[in-house]
């Protein structure tokens, strides 16, 4: 007898197969029949996980979410707030440009938030958290001493848009070195407000 897998086994099987029919076949083309066909599973026992194919999209966002809320611990537990943000910035774009199918999916799931609203609150959500996380490292840079005193919010916004806006031209565009853009981040994002 073949042994049951566990229900986290399984919806991860799930979530990378929506992921892979997603791309494949865009939102308006991906039905539960195919994605439930591409996982293994009856269309019943998808149901059983997940009652609609947002359901799946949103699953699918928290878990490459997760590798970015990895960044953000690791960059946290820096005793740097300087050196935090240079690994947190670093370590960023390489994920995304590392993981082309994770990236092509991420900007999938962008278009199809931006028409459904409960799909969107899941983006406000994880907007809302990104920009905590930054603004907590300039604030506590600014305790440290490391940075000047400055409008640590407009610094956390800034720097969130500025990421995810260098991604995309950064696949559209070679010249741009990852090296090159890090040293670009830090003098901008770094530097102009170091004290010292």
């Amino acid at each position: 007898m073949v042994p049951r897998k566990s229900k986290e086994v399984r919806i991860n099987e799930i979530t990378e197969a929506a992921i892979d029919v997603f791309l494949h076949k865009g939102y308006e083309g991906t039905t539960m029949e195919s994605i439930a066909q591409k996982a293994g599973v009856s269309k019943g026992g998808l149901y059983h996980y997940f009652k609609s194919k947002d359901m799946i999209l949103i699953n699918a966002n928290e878990k490459i979410s997760k590798k970015v809320e990895e960044l953000m611990e690791t960059a946290l537990e820096s005793s740097s707030a300087r050196e935090g943000i240079l690994y947190y910035i670093e370590n960023y774009i390489r994920y995304w440009l590392d993981n082309p199918r994770e990236t092509a999916f991420l900007f999938l799931s962008m278009a199809k938030m931006l028409e459904n609203p409960d799909l969107l609150k899941y983006y406000k959500q994880y907007t809302a958290d990104y920009i905590t996380f930054f603004e907590g490292a300039f604030n506590m840079g600014i305790q440290l001493g490391e940075f000047k005193p400055h409008n640590a919010k407009a610094s956390a916004v800034t720097l969130m848009a500025a990421l995810d806006g260098v991604l995309g031209y950064m696949l559209f565009d070679e010249d741009l070195v990852l090296d090159e853009v890090i040293q670009y981040f830090e003098e901008k994002f770094i530097k102009s407000i170091e004290t010292g």
